[in-house]
């Protein structure tokens, strides 16, 4: 089979808001600033690391002191081995049976990839991923569709032939971008009316509807 099934990581595959949310308030105690509730650092989760700390801060930052925050936070989180972190309920069953119809698997996701690699070996290794791409200098990040284009490449994959699945309004708009057929699911961290806003078409609400959506 010539398919590939592309999956976006945090709060699509896996549950790593506690995680997030802890070194989030961890690097803005360090830095003299107040907690923020997990809510809001659930609605920052998505554009990747920089974005996160930025916004968590009010978007108040200047570039060097973005920077030094953002340095404290990848080390911290990436460190800790998020152990908090758990796969959603559904999504072993889903990736065994995608792989055992031949689906080819990866994933690509806008957190660092160093600490993509971490949580990857940690939960999700034993699927066998195809590719699994995270935040790289020289890349452009989701929605870009860029590194969607070369993980599909590197399958022997056309996008018309490939789903990518994700919880988030840049998910939704980096498979239009790449023309690749894109699945919304509603277990993640954006509500329907977000992901309709961003262009989704097609929803999953379990692990099980997105399986059949893909092998009808």
């Amino acid at each position: 089979m010539n398919k590939a099934v592309v999956f976006d990581l945090d709060g699509t595959l896996i549950d790593s808001l506690p995680d997030i949310a802890e070194y989030v308030n961890l690097t803005l105690k360090s830095f003299g600033e107040k907690e923020i509730p997990y809510e809001d650092i659930r609605k920052y989760i998505g554009n990747g690391a920089k974005n996160l700390v930025k916004r968590s801060f009010g978007n108040k930052l200047s570039e060097e002191d973005l920077a030094v925050r953002l340095k404290f936070y990848n080390e911290k989180y990436t460190a800790s081995g998020s152990p908090k972190t758990k796969l959603f309920a559904g999504i072993k069953e889903l990736l065994f049976s995608l792989k055992e119809k031949g689906y080819k698997l990866g994933i690509l996701t806008n957190k660092p990839q160093e600490t993509t690699e971490g949580v990857y070996e940690t939960y999700l290794s034993e699927f066998g991923f195809d590719k699994v791409v995270g935040a790289r200098s020289g890349v452009k990040i989701k929605p870009d569709p860029s590194a969607l284009y070369q993980i599909l490449d590197e399958l022997g994959v056309k996008p018309e032939n490939a789903y990518f699945i994700g919880d988030g309004e840049t998910d939704v708009q980096t498979a239009i971008n790449a023309g690749a057929n894109g699945v919304a699911v509603l277990w993640g961290y954006r509500d329907k009316d977000q992901l309709l806003d961003a262009g989704a078409k097609v929803f999953a609400k379990t692990p099980e509807e997105l399986l059949n959506i893909i092998c009808l």
